[in-house]
C-alpha cells in the first residue's frame, strides 16, 4: 500500500521537511553544514518555499545562513572595526562617530545581515540624503560599510555585498561652494585684528594660516622644532586632534592621512614675523614645555590665560565672534560715512586655507607646485581651485579689454 502524502489544509502536497502547524503557519526544518538543526516559518506555503530555496542554495554553497541571522549590521560593524588594525585611529574615531549617530539605533543597524539587500542600503542612504547629509558624507560611511560586508562575504556569512556599486546609484549632492575671501576682505580682516583691543592677540595665528594654507590641526600641532628660521621653512609631519580614541576625549597627535600631507612650506616674511611675535609672547607669559601629547612637546600655539593647547574647533568659534564684531562695527561706520559697508562673510579655518590657495593660484601657474604646498593628495582638488581662479582672471581681462575698447571708440 502506497504511503499517504502529507497535505496542507488546502489539499496541497507538502514536501520533505515541510509541515503546516495548528495555527496555520508553515514550517520547514533543515540541518546546516555544521549539523545544527534550524526551523523557518511563513504564513504561506509559497513564502516558505522561497525562504527554503534560498537556505538550501546557501547550504549547498557553504553560506552559513544560520550564523548570519544572528549577526546584525551593528554586530558586523563592531567586528570589522575591532579586527582591522590597519585603520588609523583618527579614521576609526570618525567611523565610530558616524556609526553611533546614524546607524546604531536605526532599523537597518538592528537588522540581520542576511536580510539586508542592496535596495535596503539604497533606501537607507536616500533617507540620509533627505535629512540633509551630503553624498560626500555617505562616501565616508560607505568606506567602512562596504568592507565590513565584504568581510562577511569572505567568511561565508552572506552571498554578496549589498554595498557593492551602491554609490553610483545615489544622486550626487553638491556642497555649498566655499568662497575664499577677496583681497579687500582679507585686508579688512587683518586690519581689524591689528587694531582690535579684544582680538589683536589672534593676528599672528591668522596671519600664519593665511600665509601658509595649513589645515588647522597641522597648524595647532606645530612645535618649535618644526619651524626652521634659518632656512625659512615649516615642516608639516603631523596634525593635532582632540578626539576619543577609546580613552575619552583628549588631545592626540596623528600622522597625515597620505604621504602628500607630509610637506615643507617656505616661510614668507609676514609669516616669519608672526612666528617671532608668538615666540616673544611665549617667553613673556611662559611656555608649556612640559605639556606632552604622544611624545610631542614645546608646542607653539598656546592659550593666553591657561597656557594650554587650543582645541581645533575653538578657532572656528573665535572666527565667528571676530566676524560678528567686525561687521557690527563696519555697519555703524559705513552709516556715519554714508557708504555701503564692506561686510565679511562667514569664515572658518578651512576658508583661511582656501583663501591662501586662491591667492597662490592667482600668482602661480605651476599646478604641481600648488598641489605640493597645499598637500592635496588628488590634483583634481588643486585644479578645481586653479580653474575657478583662472576663469575669474579671464573675466577681469575681458572686462578690462571691453572698457578699453569702448573708450577707444568714444574718442573716435
Amino acid at each position: 500500500m502506497a504511503e499517504r502524502k502529507r497535505t496542507d489544509s488546502r489539499g496541497r502536497i507538502l514536501k520533505t521537511g515541510e509541515i503546516q502547524r495548528k495555527d496555520g503557519r508553515y514550517q520547514f526544518q533543515y540541518t546546516d553544514s555544521t549539523g545544527k538543526r534550524h526551523c523557518i516559518y511563513d504564513t504561506s506555503l509559497t513564502g516558505l518555499r522561497e525562504k527554503k530555496r534560498k537556505i538550501l542554495k546557501d547550504t549547498e554553497d557553504g553560506i552559513r545562513s544560520g550564523d548570519s541571522r544572528k549577526i546584525t549590521l551593528n554586530d558586523l560593524i563592531e567586528m570589522y572595526l575591532a579586527n582591522h588594525r590597519s585603520i588609523r585611529q583618527a579614521t576609526e574615531s570618525s567611523y565610530r562617530k558616524i556609526f553611533q549617530v546614524h546607524i546604531k539605533d536605526s532599523a537597518i543597524g538592528k537588522k540581520p545581515i542576511c536580510d539586508i539587500k542592496s535596495s535596503d542600503i539604497l533606501r537607507f542612504f536616500n533617507s540620509l540624503l533627505d535629512q540633509g547629509l551630503s553624498s560626500g558624507y555617505l562616501h565616508i560611511m560607505n568606506a567602512f560599510l562596504c568592507p565590513a560586508f565584504e568581510m562577511a562575504v569572505d567568511d561565508d556569512l552572506i552571498r554578496k555585498n549589498p554595498c557593492s556599486g551602491i554609490m553610483s546609484k545615489l544622486v550626487k549632492t553638491e556642497k555649498t561652494p566655499r568662497k575664499a575671501m577677496t583681497l579687500d576682505e582679507q585686508r579688512q580682516f587683518l586690519n581689524f585684528l591689528s587694531k582690535s583691543e579684544r582680538f589683536h592677540t589672534y593676528l599672528p595665528l591668522f596671519t600664519i594660516l593665511l600665509g601658509t594654507g595649513m589645515r588647522i590641526g597641522e597648524c595647532l600641532g606645530l612645535t618649535w622644532q618644526d619651524v626652521d628660521f634659518e632656512n625659512n621653512l615649516i615642516y608639516i609631519t603631523h596634525t593635532l586632534r582632540y578626539d576619543n580614541y577609546g580613552d575619552g576625549n583628549k588631545f592626540h597627535i596623528s600622522e597625515p592621512k597620505t604621504e602628500s600631507g607630509k610637506r615643507t612650506i617656505p616661510m614668507i616674511k609676514e609669516v616669519k614675523k608672526a612666528f617671532l611675535t608668538i615666540r616673544q609672547t611665549n617667553l613673556r607669559l611662559g611656555s608649556s614645555g612640559d605639556f606632552t601629547v604622544d611624545g610631542y612637546h614645546d608646542f607653539i600655539f598656546l592659550t593666553l590665560k591657561r597656557r594650554r593647547l587650543y582645541m581645533p574647533n575653538t578657532i572656528g568659534q573665535m572666527l565667528t565672534r571676530i566676524v560678528k564684531s567686525y561687521n557690527d562695527e563696519e555697519t555703524k561706520t559705513a552709516a556715519i560715512e554714508n557708504r555701503e559697508p564692506l561686510l565679511l562673510p562667514h569664515l572658518t579655518p578651512h576658508i583661511m586655507r582656501h583663501t591662501f590657495c586662491t591667492r597662490f593660484c592667482e600668482n602661480e601657474t605651476n599646478v604641481r607646485v600648488i598641489q605640493e604646498i597645499m598637500g592635496h593628495k588628488d590634483i583634481k582638488i588643486t585644479m578645481n581651485i586653479y580653474s575657478h581662479v583662472t576663469i575669474d582672471k579671464a573675466r577681469e581681462c575681458m572686462e578690462s579689454m571691453e572698457r578699453a575698447l569702448q573708450q577707444s571708440l568714444q574718442h573716435k
